[in-house]
């Protein structure tokens, strides 16, 4: 399988750079390149329409989604359109997206589920879910309930930072709020991918005493604004006509590292702060009795740790790799500044193969040899190979 990116500010643009690649293929040297599937980033939601028609014509399959802020093997983008061309057989994948309306999110990952199983006996997931306001962990209970908690998943929530807008889209559908996903058949198609944070915890185990939800009302029986500020100091809360929150706003700042059986700790960022009540709301939600430590400020041991993943894989399980995709929290965007560079270069070298990625409002994948959990403030990849 061959994998190639092309950029472009308008759709004109991305079709002069595909009619471009197409023709290179017809060349001796071209390697006949026929590309069937397109991963699409764009930033601007009304591209998707003009970019559906362009490479509909083509008959190139479509996994589109909105994403402001994305990288490939060359850095971070500039571009309003970003796109990896990929050669794969048509019959080694699927494209499903299942909208939230009339459904909930567990019913759109358990759909999905079964949408792959009946298509392959092996499938892996690489999922885009577009709306914060469904819980991102009923996803992945209804994906795993539909076909075991072994399954394959990687991926990232899509969507615009600044208001959590955005469309997910294929050749045929599009959505505002759903569930976007590529199935990939596994027997034909080697997936390997893990979820690292690189964050290191520090100070005491902490202890959620009253919950609701996302929402965290008390921690160790202080109000848990309070605890959150002790710890993070009062310059970095914000507020503003239009949002409550905990800054670096519009970054998620510092994780919350909760503790699991494992071992391994799950980071979820802290969102917003409700001063009325003394709140805060979680990503991914949290349960009474949940333990957590906070987290130092991120240095390069934070990002030699999660190009380390990717070597270790390329050293045990797949030497070689056809394409690579990342998922990184936007959270790591802003905290990290120009170091961000650095990870993305490093994650790019281990392979020397094309790869996609944007920065995400939250992650998918296995932070060990568990079922996949949706996390924050982490890099979720996925390096594909053809068997």
């Amino acid at each position: 399988m061959n994998a190639k990116s092309i950029t472009g500010k308008t759709p004109s643009d991305i079709q002069k750079a595909l009619e471009e690649s197409i023709s290179d293929a017809r060349q001796p040297d071209g390697q006949d390149f026929k590309p069937t599937l397109a991963i699409i980033l764009i930033s601007n939601m009304d591209d998707a329409e003009s970019l559906r028609s362009i490479f509909g014509k083509q008959g190139i399959a479509i996994f589109g989604v909105t994403a402001p802020q994305k990288f490939s093997e060359d850095g971070i983008s500039e571009d309003d359109i970003l796109v990896m061309l990929l050669d794969i057989k048509p019959d080694y994948f699927k494209i499903v997206l299942n909208d939230y309306q009339g459904s909930s999110a567990y019913e759109a990952g358990y759909n999905a589920g079964i949408s792959g199983k009946n298509a392959f006996a092996n499938p892996g997931f690489i999922i885009s879910p577009l709306d914060f306001r469904v819980s991102n962990d009923e996803l992945i209970r209804g994906l795993t309930d539909a076909t075991g908690n072994d399954i394959m998943i990687a991926g990232g929530v899509s969507g615009d930072p600044a208001d959590f807008s955005g469309v997910v889209f294929t050749n045929s559908v599009s959505s505002t709020g759903g569930l976007l996903a590529l199935i990939i058949d596994q027997d034909k198609v080697s997936l390997c991918g893990l979820a690292v944070s690189g964050w290191k915890p520090v100070g005491t185990t902490k202890i959620i005493t009253k919950s609701g939800g996302s929402w965290v009302f008390t921690i160790d029986n202080e109000p848990a604004m309070k605890v959150i500020q002790r710890y993070l100091g009062d310059e970095m809360l914000i507020s503003n006509s239009k949002a409550t929150g905990l800054p670096p706003s519009p970054d998620l700042g510092y994780p919350l590292q909760f503790e699991r059986a494992s071992g391994n700790a799950i980071a979820k960022p802290a969102l917003f702060f409700n001063p009325a009540d003394q709140s805060i709301m979680i990503a991914g939600g949290v349960k009474e009795g949940d333990h957590f430590r906070f987290s130092l400020p991120p240095d390069f041991d934070v990002i030699d740790k999660v190009v380390e993943t990717t070597r270790i894989s390329k050293e045990k399980e797949m030497p070689d790799a056809d394409a690579l995709l990342v998922f990184s929290c936007v959270g790591r965007l802003g905290t990290f500044g120009p170091l961000i560079s650095t990870e993305i270069e490093g994650l790019a070298s281990t392979w020397g193969k094309p790869m996609i990625g944007y920065f995400s409002l939250g992650e998918f994948g296995k932070l060990d040899e568990g079922r996949c959990e949706f996390q924050g403030t982490t890099v979720s990849w996925v390096a594909l190979k053809e068997k």
